[in-house]
């Protein structure tokens, strides 16, 4: 009698346990499903969070700022932006769209850093968009394409915290995704005509647009010839076009800058590996592998036999059941990825290509590991139960291992009070010298105080590095003749630039900053204004 009483207990047990045990691997993969979804929601949260910071943050957070807003002061009063160097102004190696794009969003808003940057980071949230909206309409997988916009949004500190700052890198992939996304999901002849004006657009924002556009035509070409003809010729007559008529506007000047000079530059050897092993494997490796998962294998890869022969997915002939057909969308992603990531391969070749340039990559790879992500799920909702499971939980174990990849500090990127402070004392000191101050690493300052910009030092350097031919022999005079003249009341450095043309008409007052904490920019070369000079009497 008990011993049936407790065999009966024990089989109602196992009726009320062995349902929940059965659930337990849902559970397990709903589990994993919240916590990944969570870490892209904080990537997105922590970059827009330090968006706004920065766009309240009244000072450079990258040197080169303060020159980008000289660049856009001259574009909003109507001055040529490519004209001989001089000690006045000596222009960026950068193509004109972001300038005036800026100078746009500066008629209504005002000058300022603020301005600058909201162009900035208004296109990088469209970036992000755009990443989600690709993974989205080529799969249907939302939560894919939501990892997949958190991806990118992780990959903020890998390009040194340039999506938001006052550069041209973030409107420069918003133009690329745009062209992209009318050659992928659109047919018509206008909408290719549209893209290729994107294009063109792109390489006017950053040359090299170019380098990602002739994989692409490759690709249309490939799909429809009377598309691909139509691409092609019009973003060809446009991209010519607009170079010809933006250098004869010019009078030369606009190639010298844009496409001469940064030719002129020496090439980083070791990138020719450490883009691969350190750019990309070391922070992105799951990335790179849902790409080549999607390229390679697919959708079918976790199928059964069984279900993969009802499907067709075998091979009559006794190919590979693992390799699906290379359609349309692998091959536009795969040339896709060739030029994004053939430009960013590029730019760290290049002399000064500093992490920002891989923004592209970054985008294609984010995208592709949306893509990658979503041919898994679907090919494990094919296998039974059991299977399915594991494999799912699997999959998100792998993509969970990509945003731990991605985990950073964000107060690295965050000003301090004392920054802002230590910068309004550098205007209050600004203030006390009579006539110009030249302060050559910070443009844009200056003019904070009421007084005119000159030449910025990365510009400079640009030119003098290489040499520059004539017109870096007539730089170099002009600089020195009016340190010579004493043609500045003050001349506020940060580095050696000139240093034995400044001692020998200079002397030096003291240093600007008692703190050496203070007034760091939180991205790019570490530079500030260290030592103050002011003219030797006569």
């Amino acid at each position: 009698m008990t011993q049936s009483l407790w065999g009966a207990r024990a089989a109602a047990l196992r009726a009320r346990v062995v349902p929940w045990l059965d659930r337990l691997p849902g559970f397990g993969v709903m589990s994993l499903r919240v916590v990944i979804a969570l870490a892209a929601v904080a990537a997105v949260v922590t970059y827009v969070v330090l968006g706004i910071v920065h766009l309240r943050y009244p000072f450079e957070i990258e040197w080169m700022e303060g020159g980008m807003l000289d660049e856009v002061r001259r574009a909003l009063e109507g001055q040529k932006l490519y004209v001989k160097p001089t000690v006045e102004f000596v222009p960026f190696i950068y193509s004109p769209f972001y300038f005036y794009v800026a100078a746009a969003f500066s008629k209504v808003l005002g000058l300022s850093f603020f301005s600058a940057r909201l162009v900035s980071f208004l296109a990088s949230l469209g970036v992000i968009a755009f990443v989600a909206r690709f993974v989205h309409r080529e799969t249907g997988g939302k939560l894919a394409a939501f990892l997949a916009a958190g991806v990118f949004a992780g990959t903020y500190h890998l390009s040194a915290g340039f999506y938001d700052i006052a550069r041209v890198d973030s409107l420069f992939v918003l133009l690329l995704l745009g062209a992209l996304y009318l050659v992928r999901f659109r047919r018509s002849l206008a909408s290719h005509v549209a893209a290729a004006a994107l294009f063109t657009l792109a390489l006017h924002t950053k040359q090299s647009a170019s380098v990602i556009f002739l994989p692409v035509a490759a690709h249309v070409l490939l799909s429809n010839w009377r598309r691909g003809l139509v691409f092609s010729a019009a973003g060809a007559v446009m991209m010519v076009g607009s170079v010809l008529l933006l250098d004869w506007i010019h009078d030369g000047w606009f190639w010298y800058f844009v496409f001469w000079l940064p030719r002129q530059h020496p090439w980083v050897s070791r990138m020719w590996t450490d883009f691969w092993r350190y750019d990309l494997m070391t922070p992105l490796s799951v990335s790179c592998l849902f790409a080549l998962y999607y390229w390679a294998v697919g959708r079918v890869a976790f199928a059964l036999p069984a279900a993969r022969a009802a499907e067709g997915s075998v091979p009559q002939d006794g190919g590979s059941a693992f390799a699906p057909p290379f359609d349309e969308s692998r091959r536009f992603y795969l040339f896709a990825a060739v030029g994004m990531l053939g430009a960013s391969w590029a730019g760290r070749l290049h002399s000064g290509g500093w992490p920002n340039v891989i923004m592209p990559g970054f985008a294609i790879l984010s995208i592709l590991f949306g893509l990658g992500l979503q041919a898994g799920i679907e090919a494990a909702a094919r296998l039974a139960a059991p299977r399915r499971l594991r494999v799912e939980a699997f999959l998100l174990a792998v993509a969970a291992v990509q945003f731990a990849c991605l985990a950073y500090d964000p107060d690295r990127y965050v000003p301090k009070p004392k920054d802002a402070e230590a910068g309004n004392h550098l205007l209050d000191r600004m203030r006390k010298y009579e006539g110009d101050i030249f302060l050559p690493a910070h443009g844009h300052l200056v003019t904070l105080v009421g007084k005119r910009p000159y030449a910025h030092e990365m510009a400079i350097g640009d030119i003098l590095g290489i040499g520059g031919g004539p017109a870096g022999v007539d730089l170099r005079a002009s600089i020195a003749k009016a340190i010579a003249d004493r043609r500045f009341g003050a001349i506020i450095t940060d580095t050696d630039f000139f240093k034995k043309e400044i001692q020998q008409s200079y002397r030096r007052e003291g240093r600007v900053f008692e703190d050496k904490k203070v007034f760091w920019p939180v991205t790019g070369f570490r530079a500030r204004p260290e030592a103050v000079n002011i003219p030797k009497k006569p």
